[in-house]
């Protein structure tokens, strides 16, 4: 049998300092290579893509911030329906003239038919029971076509007289006090309306941003007014 070599414990140890100091060596010059061979490039060789667009500083050309300012009040005294869509509050239990252009009428005939209704058979209903119609209102905005929601309503507008109405009261529906002059209207008409600036009115109609109650108006379009109409009435008669 051959016998084995085995190497000194401290020759082993020699051994693999060399080989450390050699690797050592070898690191520490190919690291001084590199930073030789960095410092002969260009520096612009070691930038990445340049963006095409954006070198120059670019000022973006807004649109201008639209006005909100509100119309000032007429020389009438008259508000506009964006005054007290936007400032309502500031004017709730207290009498205002607003001027508008009509934008919807309430029509009962239409409000309360069915599918299976008649034009005489509407009829019919309302004459035996009044009371499913709402009181008259209608609606005004600063423009034609403005939607019902932009505009601000007018109640306890003016009505006449129904048929029995008419038999039972007899004189008091000639009262222009407790009956007064019903107003023209037609959608479109321009209008200035006074009344009372309210969220709620006498006979429950109601919206928390607020809604006129008629006292008086005045047609530019068909040359109409309250004024004008009483002036118009017979004097009353006098009773003996």
């Amino acid at each position: 049998m051959t016998p084995t070599m085995t190497m000194p414990e401290s020759g082993a140890r020699a051994s693999a300092d060399v080989r450390r100091i050699r690797l050592t060596s070898l690191a520490a010059i190919l690291l001084a290579a590199g930073v030789l061979l960095a410092g002969g490039c260009e520096k612009d060789q070691f930038k990445g893509a340049q963006a095409e667009v954006g070198r120059d500083k670019i000022t973006p050309q807004l649109p201008p911030v639209p006005k909100f300012d509100l119309p000032p009040v007429g020389a009438d005294g008259s508000h506009s329906v964006k005054e007290m869509r936007v400032k309502g509050r500031r004017f709730l239990d207290s009498e205002v003239t607003v001027k508008g252009v009509v934008t919807w009428i309430y029509d009962c005939a239409t409000a309360v038919r069915t599918a299976e209704d008649t034009d005489d058979s509407v009829k019919k209903r309302i004459t035996e029971d009044p009371t499913i119609c709402r009181k008259p209102l209608f609606a005004i905005a600063d423009s034609a076509g403005t939607p019902l929601d932009r505009s601000i309503k007018v109640v306890e507008v003016p009505r006449y007289p129904t048929d029995l109405e008419k038999k039972v009261l007899k004189d008091e529906v000639k009262d222009p006090t407790l009956w007064p002059p019903v107003p023209l209207l037609a959608v479109g008409d321009e209008v200035v309306v006074k009344g009372d600036w309210k969220q709620r009115s006498p006979h429950g109609e109601a919206d928390s941003d607020g809604l006129l109650v008629y006292k008086s108006l005045e047609n530019t379009t068909q040359q109409w007014s309250t004024e004008a109409a009483l002036a118009a009435l017979p004097p009353p008669k006098t009773k003996r």
